[in-house]
């Protein structure tokens, strides 16, 4: 009798294969589609037409094809990784019984599967992705788990045209049995696992968090979560500032809040300023909304790139309780003056100079985090009004305005290799806060007249299909 090996790290390396063979049909599907449909007649007699017309049955039944192609690579994928997971819980389960692991109780290291799911645009983690993202956020706490990346479909038409046409709602909806899947196949006695999410797939962690506590909150003691780039952060997440609203045709629902309240222990990491985690509450400053548009380009994308020891130094952001963690990475560098700061030579400068009293303005569209003020596990919806403290406000400007200037100065010495970046300024506003007490604190609503204009708007606009594509 032969026996028969199975590699889960290799199962999941196919896996990533098969995803990006899978792309690879969706991009044949896309760039086929016109000439092979629409195929004109060379002519204007009836032979010519006919030619053409069954050329063009001939280029729809190949798309139909390649369809049933793309949905059968989607499942395959699914399988092959839930295979590596399966895989791995047996060896876990097996070790068990010989000894070599404890069986039951609160899970080791070594016990974990740390499930990685990509963002828009990456349905099927790379290892390079999962390794990255794995040693920042998972391996600092669980140095001996076992990363395995998630196929989920992560479309979102049409920003993602080559993926396929499933819009942001369809992808999020189809992304979630995927999860579910994994999850079920790596945890048993003596197996744990943690779901890692980012942007998208943090929105799939949120629904399956939902599910699952709507089916009893099984398995609280074998799973957790962690996020990056929540667009459903309770406290600055998009989908949340306006919940209920709903954007047609995208098919995007404002669906509200990461249960702040889930029996599943969770972190939520969320870089300053990302315009979908990050968004402000008080959106009548235009200043602040800008900024955090441009960041979701020039942010919201970071997340992948941070470094172990970025993460370690993130400021733990305070709650009412639950065992949800949450902490923001302060961003230094104001999106909004991305531009400058990209220009050759002056532009670096000329951005520090702007920067301490720009940062001062934009940061009035968001509460202040500290005791007594906001708390990050609060479901926030946007407000209208905000009633600024000018005894912080107008000495923080002052000060801005003295920084910018010596900031700039030292810049261009760093530039010219004259002077260390030590010599920058080290307070507020040149250097970012989550609390720099810029308003009087008016109490933390879970509902606003915002909130409940985008929940009437969104119910009227939700009877509008998506567009078929």
């Amino acid at each position: 009798m032969s026996a028969t090996v199975a590699t889960p790290e290799l199962l999941a390396s196919a896996a990533a294969d098969v995803g990006r063979v899978g792309l690879r049909i969706g991009a044949a599907a896309t760039s086929a589609a016109g000439p092979t449909t629409g195929v004109v007649a060379a002519a204007g007699d009836e032979v010519s037409a006919a030619i053409a017309n069954l050329f063009g049955s001939y280029g729809e039944e190949y798309q139909a094809v390649l369809a049933r192609g793309a949905v059968f690579h989607e499942q395959f994928a699914a399988a092959l990784a839930a295979a590596a997971g399966a895989y791995s819980a047996a060896e876990a389960a097996g070790a068990a019984l010989l000894g070599q692991a404890p069986v039951g109780g609160p899970a080791s290291a070594a016990t974990v599967t740390a499930l990685i799911m990509g963002g828009t645009s990456n349905p099927v983690p790379d290892p390079n992705y999962v390794q990255e993202v794995f040693a920042t956020y998972v391996q600092p706490k669980l140095p001996g788990a076992l990363p395995l990346g998630v196929f989920t479909p992560e479309q979102f038409w049409p920003v993602t045209p080559t993926l396929g046409n499933l819009t942001f709602g369809q992808s999020v909806a189809q992304g979630l049995p995927l999860l579910n899947s994994a999850i079920t196949a790596n945890i048993s006695p003596g197996r744990n696992a943690v779901v890692f999410g980012y942007s998208q797939s943090a929105a799939i962690a949120t629904e399956e968090i939902r599910a699952l506590m709507a089916a009893g909150s099984p398995d609280t003691s074998q799973l957790s979560f962690v996020l990056v780039g929540d667009p459903n952060n309770p406290n600055g997440g998009l989908l949340e500032r306006f919940p209920g609203f709903y954007v047609p045709f995208l098919d995007v629902a404002f669906n509200g809040a990461t249960p702040p309240n889930s029996p599943y222990p969770t972190t939520i990491y969320t870089l300053q300023y990302d315009g979908f985690a990050d968004f402000p509450q008080y959106p009548l400053n235009v200043v602040s909304d800008v900024n955090a548009i441009m960041g979701c380009s020039t942010v919201h994308t970071a997340y992948p790139t941070l470094t172990a020891t970025q993460v370690a130094d993130a400021v733990p952001l305070p709650t009412n309780g639950g065992t949800t963690q949450y902490y923001m990475i302060p961003t230094q560098n104001l999106p909004l003056l991305q531009p400058i700061r990209n220009m050759p030579l002056i532009g670096p400068p000329l951005a520090d100079l702007l920067q301490p009293d720009l940062r001062v303005m934009v940061d009035l569209g968001y509460s202040d985090y500290g005791s007594g003020l906001s708390y990050a596990n609060v479901p926030t919806p946007a407000g209208i009004f905000s009633l600024p403290n000018p005894l912080t406000v107008v000495p923080d400007l002052a000060v801005g305005a003295v920084q910018g200037p010596y900031g700039a100065v030292v810049q261009i010495g760093v530039e010219a290799g004259l002077t260390s970046p030590a010599y920058f300024p080290d307070a507020y506003p040149w250097v970012p806060s989550v609390d720099p007490g810029l308003h009087v604190f008016l109490g933390q609503p879970s509902t606003t007249v915002l909130s409940r204009l985008s929940g009437a708007v969104g119910s009227a606009l939700s009877v509008v299909p998506p567009i078929l594509n």
